[in-house]
């Protein structure tokens, strides 16, 4: 869930495209004069570039106001109803729903930890935890992620 570190390299990418127009924006608007009206545009310009970038770092997880199509990328799987089969002690049919998530979302840390939790804690069989983390760790591209998947499972199998 680094998306951070993207977000600031785009941000770079937007802030150095846009560097231009603020520095002829500026130079347009020092005498204020007809010509300060093509420098408050190009200054505009130059912002513009680098709004969208800004405002998705600032606003991380928690969504964007100003660019709510980008608040959405990840997939948002339904979690309540494995769980409520857990509640049921229907720990096979709460298995399975899970299971069916990773096909659509493979690089979802969620899903790999819940399982492994479920097999280990409720099911007492540290083998499908074993192969929920083997394919966790085939499937997560991210390095944090990764590092939290390996941590959580030998809490696990070693408590």
């Amino acid at each position: 869930m680094d998306n951070r570190r993207e977000e600031l390299r785009f941000l770079w990418k937007r802030f150095l495209i846009s560097l231009p127009f603020f520095g002829v924006g500026l130079f347009l608007m020092i005498p204020v004069s007809v010509k300060s009206i093509p420098g408050v545009f190009l200054l505009s310009i130059g912002g513009l570039l680098i709004g969208k970038p800004l405002v998705g770092l600032l606003t991380g997880s928690a969504g964007s106001i100003l660019f709510p199509a980008s608040a959405g990328r990840r997939v948002n799987l339904m979690f309540s109803i494995p769980e409520s089969r857990i509640m049921e002690r229907k720990y096979d049919e709460a298995l399975s729903l899970f299971l069916e998530m990773i096909p659509r979302d493979p690089e979802r840390l969620d899903i790999y930890l819940r399982i492994m939790k479920l097999a280990v804690k409720q099911m007492k069989q540290p083998e499908i935890a074993r192969d929920a983390f083997k394919t966790g760790l085939n499937n997560l591209k991210d390095m944090e992620e990764r590092k939290i998947l390996v941590r959580t499972y030998k809490e696990l199998m070693n408590p």
